[in-house]
């Protein structure tokens, strides 16, 4: 299955897993065919993408983490932070229900990569986001090494880093261009108001409450809420702050495409040492897969291809099928193992948006030219 944003969805497509909206309700199940109908409502709920059956080839990347967990997980985070502002009181037993679940599949297919990132919903991005900052959090405290203790600590405090925020307007969180100096202290004071509402949960460690407040500190003391530097900056912290940045780069938001996984790693390597830490970076780079299988990339031949099957001893070298020429001519299914052209190389990983509408162009080409072949 592979990504295509919904403004180039066609009718005709097959929906490859089921499209849920904000409040988690199913619209359309898994093999549903879409119409004009479906995609204009699509759009409506700005759904931002939808899987879609490909055959194409590609090889199924097992992910981190199933869709039914992190799906989940989701809920439980959005269902309990909306009844603790209803009613001041955190149901922790449910959220490390969930926390244990990523970590069992986690500690289970730790030999797997990240790849390509989910489509976040704008309304539910922050909640979408917590899950996925808990995840890598998580993934990378196992390979430090981390006992069952401190991977719920971490996991807890990931999952929670940005409960101080679900009280920012929308507006503020989503806005496109710099935020005005009293937008920016709202920002900032969700530090201090989600160590608060952890602090005051006794189920909670103290250690997770810290992964809220110190989860936008930088190693150079340029960070806040308190500006402090290096090692008075927990472990905890330090880990959620690479993931949370990780994540939030390679999203898609309204007001910017996301960065490939290639492009977020150049910018966070550029930043480790001074501003990331230098070993925990390194763990997570070690993690992502750069070109992932269902990625659309340029090769230095002009051509576009679609990634079928990522190569983990030559992560720069994957297999992948041409779809494009450098004319902008449809390819007839042909497959090339870049691990075998060495003069053959990645330019670049096209961005969703992009990537998507390519895809859209090279499905509704073929599509005619195989009605042309049934007229003939």
């Amino acid at each position: 299955m592979i990504i295509i944003p919904a403004e180039d969805l066609v009718p005709g497509m097959v929906v490859a897993q089921s499209i849920i909206d904000a409040n988690h309700r199913v619209l359309l199940t898994s093999g549903q065919v879409l119409t004009y109908k479906y995609i204009i409502r699509i759009q409506e709920l700005g759904i931002p993408g939808v899987y879609i059956q490909e055959d194409l080839g590609i090889e199924e990347a097992p992910r981190l983490v199933s869709a039914t967990t992190v799906c989940k997980a989701t809920q439980t985070l959005k269902y309990s932070i909306d009844n603790y502002w209803r009613t001041n009181c955190l149901n922790v037993g449910c959220l490390r229900s969930q926390v244990d679940a990523i970590i069992g599949e986690l500690v289970q297919n730790q030999g797997l990569v990240i790849g390509l990132t989910d489509l976040k919903s704008y309304d539910d991005y922050t909640y979408e986001h917590s899950v996925q900052v808990c995840i890598i959090s998580l993934l990378i405290g196992i390979t430090k090494g981390y006992n069952s203790i401190r991977l719920q600590e971490i996991g807890m405090g990931a999952l929670l880093h940005d409960i101080g925020k679900t009280r920012v307007s929308p507006e503020i969180i989503n806005k496109p261009g710099s935020l005005t100096v009293e937008e920016r202290k709202i920002i900032n004071r969700h530090t201090w108001e989600g160590f608060n509402i952890m602090r005051n949960s006794w189920q909670i460690s103290l250690f997770s409450a810290h992964v809220a407040l110190q989860h936008h500190e930088r190693l150079d003391g340029s960070g806040y809420p308190r500006a402090i530097k290096g090692e008075n900056i927990h472990e905890y912290a330090q880990i959620a702050a690479v993931a949370d940045v990780y994540d939030a780069l390679v999203s898609d938001r309204p007001y910017r495409s996301g960065y490939t996984n290639q492009e977020a790693l150049a910018i966070i390597n550029r930043q480790k040492g001074n501003l990331l830490s230098l070993d925990i970076v390194d763990i997570l780079e070690a993690h992502v897969s750069l070109y992932p299988p269902g990625a659309m990339v340029e090769l230095n031949t002009g051509d576009l291809a679609i990634v079928v099957v990522d190569n983990p001893e030559q992560p720069c070298s994957p297999k992948v099928r041409l779809l494009f020429d450098a004319n902008g001519q449809v390819y007839c299914r042909e497959i090339v193992d870049l691990a075998v052209y060495e003069r053959i190389k990645v330019v670049r990983m096209l961005k969703t948006a992009e990537a998507g509408h390519e895809i859209s162009r090279y499905f509704q080409l073929k599509s005619n030219q195989l009605a042309a072949s049934r007229v003939i």
